[in-house]
């Protein structure tokens, strides 16, 4: 039943997301952090929210995902990177459990304040699913997936998405901007 749930509503939310008064921030899901702590999804709603999804043992595009999350926190003034929640959900509920994404986040630099969730398979699923993030598991144990950040206002409604690898990091940046002065 929770699969057939996933495959007609949550699409429903993840168009709807971006239109009308649906919130991505209405899921219930319930995460782990790169500390150990239980983060609940719907708890997140409030401020802007950068957002990814990745996986800590990819050797090509998420690097380049989180650089270009880098690139973008570094680019956003102090107010506005303070203002703006900063998350990369991780789509390999096995390895990536929250020690290996407290290494991920040493190894990589990346801003403490920062969340790196992990959760269990259904939530990864219908967060993919609400954000239109497709990805499947490969035999390898990897992940094939889209390449994509997006810009959540602080209600949860998709408003940019930054697409691809190695792209215009500026239309992001000056909603992201933008959107804190609002």
């Amino acid at each position: 039943m929770k699969r057939l749930l996933l495959f007609f509503v949550v699409p429903m939310l993840a168009m709807a997301a971006e239109h009308e008064d649906l919130s991505i921030f209405d899921l219930q899901a319930t995460w782990h952090n790169q500390r150990g702590e239980e983060v609940v999804w719907c708890e997140l709603r409030g401020r802007p929210m950068l957002v990814c999804m990745f996986f800590s043992h990819c050797g090509y595009a998420c690097p380049r995902i989180t650089a270009d999350m880098q690139a973008i926190a570094a680019v956003l003034s102090e107010h506005d990177r303070d203002n703006i929640s900063f998350v990369m959900v991780s789509f390999d509920v096995e390895r990536d459990t929250p020690e290996v994404l407290a290494t991920y986040v040493e190894t990589k630099n990346i801003d403490a304040s920062w969340q790196l969730l992990h959760g269990d398979e259904d939530a990864v699923q219908e967060l993919a699913a609400a954000l239109g993030v497709r990805y499947r598991r490969e035999p390898d144990g990897n992940f094939a997936h889209s390449n994509l950040i997006l810009l959540l206002d602080a209600q949860g409604r998709i408003v940019h998405r930054h697409e691809g690898l190695n792209g215009d990091l500026i239309p992001i940046t000056s909603a992201a901007g933008a959107l804190v002065a609002e």
